[in-house]
């Protein structure tokens, strides 16, 4: 299962899930808690009992944990319904046989303690195994219901990656006969062979891109020789754009983050920076403290805020490009800020 379907999985299944264990959790806290009551109304009941007897004279023999004394006392405000819980034991005030003589009535907590306790576990064993079956029934209901979505998924997977993979011959040819025609000496600098090789480094770029964006794996983190891989990456860019003027300074020589990764976000952030820069612009990378920092000396961008946006685009081109290169930092960790002027583009990758 890839990661858009178990995202979708376990939304279904937690929308489930949750919805019936609050109902349950919630039913059985009232149920808990009525019961309590009653247990404590029993309580009350019992020390009523044992004044009657008290009053009437029968014997309290076997009546375990009660103790009675009779005060002569008087109450501004009596109530028969007194009945308090203080400490480890109940209390209650009953009038006695005798005028002004009362009868206070203690019972140990020890018979209600033990009855709470048991009310306790019964309702949270319940409670346990009613979560437990109803994660069993939500686990099943969610299987059910993302079967025909992992179906949709998976043929909309295959059928892009078949896409991208029969769009690799096209994308090849018309750059090998972009070049045969350059080599026309009445088509060497024609403008059309200009426009039609703009067009074709966009299409390979949302090519590459794309086979990236339906990449599906870890990226797990490596040490990395940043200098090695700049420099192979400005090896191929002084070669595709001989105009422009790169500065390297790379203070710390490694980097922990993925190869393929990394490469990718480089490839895509100095795509731009060319493209978007004057001719014999300078374009600047730095390595220092854990961050490296690409600045161009380009038309700027409007709304940076924007930029990482999918399809976002303030000049030619898909906008997949800055997409990618955002998902791939999340991945990793990396967090990437950008500052623009109309002087140019700065973007900064900060490592863990």
């Amino acid at each position: 299962m890839k990661s858009s379907e178990k995202r979708a999985f376990w939304k279904f299944f937690l929308t489930y899930f949750i919805s019936v264990a609050l109902l349950i959790l919630t039913a059985g806290h009232f149920y808990y808690s009525q019961m309590q009551h009653q247990l404590l109304e029993m309580e009350h009941f019992s020390l009523i009992e044992y004044a009657k007897r008290l009053k009437v004279g029968e014997s309290t023999e076997g009546l375990e944990g009660y103790t009675h004394r009779y005060e002569q006392r008087t109450f501004e405000h009596f109530s028969i319904d007194n009945f308090n819980q203080r400490n480890d034991q109940f209390e209650k005030w009953v009038p006695g046989n005798e005028k002004g003589v009362y009868i206070f009535i203690t019972k140990n907590t020890t018979h209600f303690e033990e009855q709470r306790n048991r009310l306790f576990f019964v309702v949270a064993g319940t409670q346990f195994l009613l979560l437990l079956l109803f994660a069993i029934i939500s686990f099943i209901l969610a299987r059910n219901a993302i079967a025909p979505l992992q179906k949709s998924i998976r043929e909309l997977d295959r059928f892009a990656k078949d896409l991208i993979h029969d769009l690799n011959t096209p994308v090849t040819s018309i750059g090998l006969n972009l070049k045969a025609l350059r080599k026309e000496p009445l088509l060497h600098n024609h403008s059309a062979l200009d426009r039609l090789q703009k067009s074709a480094d966009a299409i390979s770029d949302l090519h590459k891109n794309l086979r990236y964006l339906l990449h599906e794996g870890s990226y797990t983190p490596e040490l990395i020789d940043l200098e090695q891989m700049v420099d192979s990456l400005l090896a191929e860019y002084r070669q595709l754009y001989p105009h422009q003027h790169f500065e390297v300074a790379i203070h710390e020589r490694n980097v922990q983050a993925n190869a393929a990764a990394l490469r990718q976000i480089l490839d895509n952030l100095l795509s731009n920076a060319c493209k978007f820069s004057a001719d014999s612009g300078k374009i600047t990378l730095t390595y220092k403290d854990k961050k490296l920092t690409i600045a161009d000396e380009g038309i700027g961008i409007k709304r940076p805020e924007r930029i990482f946006e999918r399809s976002y685009s303030e000049q030619y081109g898909s906008g997949i490009g800055l997409d990618i290169v955002k998902r791939l930092c999340d991945a990793m960790q990396v967090h990437i800020d950008v500052l623009s002027t109309e002087r140019g583009t700065s973007i900064s990758l900060t490592f863990r």
